[in-house]
């Protein structure tokens, strides 16, 4: 009968120490998760602030662009080089893209971008 308590025993250290393991490892997994939580929030955050969306509009030739969350004018210019002249003085450090608008302006200024990215 002593022997049956002393591999009872055994188990039940085991099995304490086994749940003790797994409380740990959920614990340091929780920390690792709220970490790495942290670390995407502030990299889309830092993405956030470095994009400008540009809703387009297109009159007689000429290419609006406004912020397509505020709906404030940023820049207007008749080709994607001139856009880009006047966005990035007004923005600097900031990377724009088309967010939306008339979709056939849209459409012509991507492939214009398109057609500059190849010739650099």
């Amino acid at each position: 009968m002593e022997l049956m308590n002393i591999v009872a025993g055994i188990f039940i250290g085991l099995g304490i120490g086994f749940i003790a393991l797994v409380g740990y490892v959920w614990i340091l997994y929780q920390r690792i998760k709220g970490r790495v939580d942290d670390m995407v929030k502030q990299i889309i955050q830092q993405a956030e602030d470095d994009l400008v969306g540009l809703d387009i509009e297109v009159s007689n030739g000429v290419y609006f662009c406004y912020n397509n969350k505020d709906k404030q004018f940023i820049c207007q210019g008749t080709t994607v080089a001139e856009i880009r002249r006047a966005f990035e003085s007004r923005y600097p450090g900031k990377t724009a893209y088309l967010a939306g608008g008339d979709d056939t302006a849209v459409a012509k200024l991507k492939e214009s971008l398109r057609l500059e990215v190849a010739k650099e």
